[in-house]
């Protein structure tokens, strides 16, 4: 299924803009790759023939034809294929990208090895079984510069917060707090120290001077400024209750300098509600939430990344399709994925209700199939020199080909 979706004008801005001044749309052909059910994807170049192929859940899929290739049988369970994350690092140092994939239901987290050359059966090696995994994703947790370390989400709080570091090829696990803080997950430098810290919706834990130390990491509880959120048009009142028990579900949380105070503050999406917002750290310390988009439900993955080359970091971020089978609000909406940038207010125009900061939405896919599962990467798959999108969901795999340079 292939469609070509170029939106001028249409598209919802979030934060009033002249239209006289509204930034380029970016046009997109959307290309529906497998409709199976799934919601994980990664990216990178699995049989080293120069191209970059997919890797998502049970499949992998060999560009650029997308040719679909086993990698291993996963379990269906209670609505879901049991997979919630595909990472793709050498694992063995061997050369070949391997596979890293996380379970909810099997409470695991596993490696695949790729089994290169030869071919064959890609060989299933757990890294640990402490709970279920929500999502998990690599950054660099022992401040080498590199994001090479596995950090998941466990959704349960009695699972001890953890992250993962391979050495000598060897997985080596960290545990930094004897409980987890919820769903939603983040990493960044938040005090300035240097090092980075792990972000939850409950507050951070801040990183020890001594990576290796077996001693837990100081909890800061926060839960900054975030509030439930309504669908657009309706009023927002204090008093409404989230779902989810009363607790707030987000995407990961991301550590970025929005309105260029000095002071990083964090965008995320509500992962099982209503709403994306970014929440503004104040100089007395306290955070205030500033609702980006409050039009569709279940922003479980938000991607930082420059997608229209302007030096500015945009988020890409999409509905997930059923995520809780039915049970979210706003499930059955259509299904959307958008990418937004944002700009500084001048003076007149900036007050404390917007913090400074005008969002304008663009429109990738609308009201079609392509939405956003667990994951979402955004990366110049095609080699043409600008940023394509591949999503999966319960609804299918998709490509989102960005036009900008295959139309010059």
């Amino acid at each position: 299924m292939k469609k070509l979706l170029c939106v001028l004008g249409m598209a919802a801005m979030v934060a009033v803009a002249h239209a006289a001044s509204r930034p380029a749309d970016i046009a997109f052909r959307t290309t529906m790759i497998d409709p199976g059910y799934g919601e994980t994807v990664a990216v990178a170049d699995l049989n080293k023939d120069g191209k970059l192929d997919i890797v998502a859940g049970e499949s992998w899929y060999e560009g650029p034809r997308w040719v679909k290739h086993p990698l291993r049988q996963i379990d269906y369970s209670s609505g879901y294929i049991d997979n919630f994350s595909d990472q793709v690092m050498d694992v063995d140092g061997d050369g070949w990208p391997d596979v890293i994939q996380c379970s909810y239901f099997a409470h695991n987290i596993v490696w695949l090895k790729n089994p290169g050359k030869a071919g064959g059966a890609w060989k299933v090696t757990e890294i640990d079984n402490s709970g279920p995994t929500e999502f998990a994703f690599l950054v660099d947790l022992n401040n080498d510069g590199k994001a090479e370390e596995l950090l998941p989400e466990f959704d349960r709080e009695n699972v001890p917060a953890a992250w993962f570091e391979l050495k000598d090829h060897k997985w080596v696990k960290h545990t930094v707090s004897h409980q987890s803080y919820g769903h939603g997950i983040g990493a960044g430098d938040l005090n300035g120290d240097g090092r980075t810290d792990i972000l939850t919706p409950r507050g951070w834990l801040e990183a020890s001077a001594d990576i290796n130390s077996s001693a837990e990491w100081t909890f800061h509880a926060n839960d900054w400024g975030a509030k439930p959120i309504l669908p657009a048009g309706m009023r927002q009142d204090a008093s409404v209750v989230p779902v989810n028990n009363g607790r707030i579900s987000m995407s990961q949380l991301h550590l970025i300098d929005v309105n260029g105070d000095g002071r990083k503050d964090i965008v995320a999406g509500m992962a099982h509600d209503y709403g994306f917002a970014w929440y503004e750290q104040n100089a007395d310390g306290t955070w205030t939430q500033h609702i980006i988009d409050a039009s569709w439900s279940q922003a479980h993955e938000v991607v930082p990344v420059d997608l229209n080359g302007d030096g500015q970091i945009d988020f890409v971020a999409g509905k997930r399709y059923f995520a809780h089978n039915g049970n979210d609000p706003g499930e059955r909406d259509p299904v959307g994925i958008y990418w937004y940038e944002w700009r500084k207010l001048p003076g007149m125009q900036a007050n404390a209700r917007n913090g400074g900061v005008e969002w304008i939405r663009h429109i990738v896919d609308y009201g079609g199939r392509m939405g956003a599962g667990v994951q979402t990467v955004v990366v110049d798959i095609d080699g043409d020199g600008d940023l394509d999108i591949i999503s999966a969901g319960k609804s299918g795999l998709f490509l989102a080909e960005n036009l900008t340079k295959s139309a010059k």
